[in-house]
């Protein structure tokens, strides 16, 4: 099906026009399907069309056997995303002289970014484009100024195909891949799956392009075979070409590193916490090497980048009780990292506090167990809110109060996050260096 509208259209083939006398004006009803035009996403020169003005969208559509039909949310949704591509492919066009670096991984990509932004804005002004909305691409793509000379965009895979869609007009000169791990279990099912996903991003990359992978993560570092154009590594792995030493990340301290490129060794020290962060801190240090920024440029800037929140941010509150906040997901396969922050940090009382665990196989209640059972090894206060709570209540047996709420010597249940103040105020005052994850 078609629109049956009269719309001005712009066809570029085969090359990129240099002022709009270049290009075909397609005639007023020509019937075209959008959705069928693939072009070659590893050159700056590809095939694209481009919808730059609707003159009128008709409320029809004309069906070859039904005749005209009202067109569903679903249809008219889809066309509006075809649009904002197009206006995102044709913008594309005008930044031939803005250098695109994709970040993808299960997790760490957008701390990656933030840290990525501060090393590479010693070589020139930086964009970003972070989040987890499918039209994020395009509208990072509309959105850069013309002054641009690094732009950093997130590629997230909560779709099979979407990287391959965002590529197919992003055309990123540097790629980076942080981690493969299980989020979106329900879209891939295996870690092999998501690795294939990710790994689209390693192939779109030119012959001049660079390919920076986790050395660490073998299904990362396997996708150095798929790449066309220069590969660098980075991690703990004596093989890497950029290796991390000597990491150190035990609360209160930040996160603290020596860092190894070539023979030059540099201290780095950042406002993370937790030793899972050395994976952002090195691609992000990849990425300015890449570029040419020296190793030294790097560490400092990555020194002055807070946490970004929601991602083990730190908030401290006026007596001195600290909250680290890490809630903008929660696959089942990344609270293993949680669990080891935990209990090597230094503090008179660690509380630790869980809502809806994500992307796991099987049944609910023996995957909560046993993080409850986890948890309680290393925190003195465990806490689950929400209506998955239900799940540990038969972990021991219970001793419930007048007000419903499930304690256990340090364990509690709460159905609604309403109830959580009420008992905890009931609970042991927090106090100077009392801790919360």
């Amino acid at each position: 099906m078609v629109p049956n509208a009269d719309f001005v259209g712009l066809l570029v083939v085969g090359g990129v026009p240099t002022r709009f006398t270049d290009t075909l004006l397609l005639p007023v009803g020509r019937r075209f399907n959008l959705g069928r035009w693939r072009g070659p996403s590893r050159t700056p020169r590809f095939w694209a069309i481009c919808m730059v003005r609707l003159s009128r969208f008709s409320s029809r559509l004309k069906h070859p056997a039904r005749g005209l039909i009202k067109p569903t949310k679903q249809l008219r949704r889809r066309w509006r995303v075809r649009l904002l591509n197009c206006r995102a492919a044709l913008r594309r066009l005008t930044l031939r002289h803005v250098t695109f670096i994709a970040v993808t991984g299960s997790c760490g990509k957008t701390t990656a970014i933030a840290l990525a932004d501060a090393v590479l804005s010693s070589a020139g002004k930086c964009w970003t484009g972070v989040g987890s909305s499918r039209w994020l691409v395009a509208e990072t793509l509309l959105s850069v100024p013309a002054s641009t000379r690094f732009c950093l965009q997130e590629l997230h895979a909560s779709l099979p195909g979407l990287i391959g869609e965002s590529l197919s007009f992003l055309q990123p000169k540097i790629g980076v891949v942080t981690t493969v791990g299980g989020d979106h279990y329900k879209s891939y099912r295996s870690l092999e799956a998501t690795a294939r996903e990710k790994g689209q991003l390693v192939e779109s990359l030119p012959r001049s392009g660079i390919a920076i992978l986790n050395a660490d993560d073998s299904h990362v570092l396997s996708m150095a075979e798929r790449a066309r154009g220069r590969v660098m590594t980075f991690g703990l792995s004596p093989q890497a070409d950029l290796r991390a030493m000597e990491v150190s990340s035990v609360w209160p301290e930040r996160l603290s590193m020596k860092v190894v490129h070539q023979r030059e060794a540099v201290s780095v020290e950042t406002q993370l916490v937790g030793e899972h962060w050395v994976t952002s801190v090195l691609a992000a240090i990849a990425a300015g090497i890449a570029w040419g920024v020296d190793l030294k440029t790097c560490a400092e800037a990555v020194r002055t980048v807070e946490p970004v929140f929601g991602r083990y941010s730190v908030h401290m509150r006026s007596d001195g009780a600290a909250y680290v906040l890490d809630t903008h997901k929660a696959p089942l396969w990344s609270i293993a990292q949680g669990l080891a922050f935990v209990r090597a940090a230094r503090a008179p009382r660690k509380t630790m506090v869980f809502g809806t665990i994500s992307d796991y196989p099987g049944a609910n209640s023996p995957r909560y167990r046993r993080v409850a059972r986890e948890a309680l090894e290393v925190a003195d206060r465990v806490i689950f809110v929400g209506p998955q709570s239900s799940h540990v209540d038969k972990l021991r047996h219970p001793r419930v109060d007048h007000r419903g709420i499930v304690l256990r010597r340090g364990f509690f249940s709460f159905r609604s996050a309403t109830n959580a103040p009420e008992a905890l105020g009931g609970a042991a005052p927090a106090r100077d260096g009392h801790w919360a994850l």
